[in-house]
């Protein structure tokens, strides 16, 4: 994911202004960034595909003391790879917005655009421009970082929807508590430590949730394969580092059980 800002310069037309992360967009997303950014009038978020990427862009203007018609025309860009949900792209569209409101919100900001015309102002504008250039940078970084963070929760919430909704994975959760009010029923009704340790009906359930987590894991890896949101720079967990975590959850569950039950018998 990359977010890309660009800018209407007075005498070189459309212009990139900043990316984040730092990289150089190619001479097509350029041209074709130009392109979308000279056919826009209004006020608006949109969504553009090129190949294999997905541009969501809001195009906005700022009043200025220094540009023609006293206002810079610029775009907010968000370059994907990957498939997202109408429901990420709303929450992006939101993000957006109030990226434009913050710039909005500083009546000085429009001088950061002048930062390539630098020699021609005095000490003081100067000062003002370079000023509020690093802001707007600092800015577009900061909705890098949201627009990841939102992405990620919106992916992993979609995701647990789905598991949620699955009829399998459904009733062994309630398997899982099934098994856990087994234990905690044991726990509570055994008189001392040599009886808990020795109280089938524990082993039994603890084995039944072993059991249980495995075959949930199994269901868990079969069921993010046929999801259609897509990883990208490390948003999830590769397989194998899952599978670490998961054996990890699970070994940690047994020995809290274990635990519960001496605990239990002291």
């Amino acid at each position: 994911m990359i977010v890309i800002l660009s800018y209407f310069h007075t005498r070189i037309g459309t212009d990139i202004f900043y990316t984040f992360p730092k990289t150089k967009v190619g001479s097509e997303i350029s041209d074709r960034l130009y392109d979308v950014m000279t056919q826009q009038k209004e006020e608006e978020f949109f969504t553009h595909t090129f190949g294999n990427l997905k541009l969501l862009n809001y195009y906005f203007q700022i009043r200025s003391d220094w540009a023609r018609g006293n206002r810079e025309m610029l775009m907010l860009s968000i370059m994907i790879n990957t498939q997202i949900s109408p429901e990420i792209v709303e929450s992006i569209a939101s993000l957006c917005k109030k990226f434009v409101e913050r710039m909005r919100s500083n009546e000085d900001i429009f001088t950061g655009f002048h930062i390539k015309e630098l020699n021609k102002y005095d000490e003081d504008d100067k000062e003002r421009i370079i000023k509020t250039e690093l802001l707007i940078r600092e800015w577009v970084k900061d909705l890098y970082w949201e627009t990841l963070e939102e992405t990620r929760k919106k992916s992993e919430e979609e995701k647990i929807t789905v598991l949620l909704n699955d009829r399998y994975i459904f009733e062994s959760l309630e398997k899982m508590s099934g098994e856990l009010k087994n234990i905690s029923r044991e726990i509570e009704t055994s008189s001392n430590e040599e009886s808990l340790k020795a109280n089938s009906n524990i082993k039994h359930s603890i084995s039944n949730l072993n059991k249980i987590i495995d075959d949930l894991y199994g269901g868990y890896i079969e069921k993010m394969n046929v999801l259609d949101i897509e990883d990208e720079n490390g948003l999830f967990s590769a397989d194998e580092d899952m599978d670490v975590d998961i054996q990890k959850s699970k070994k940690e569950l047994i020995q809290l059980l274990e635990g519960e039950v001496n605990r239990k018998g002291e």
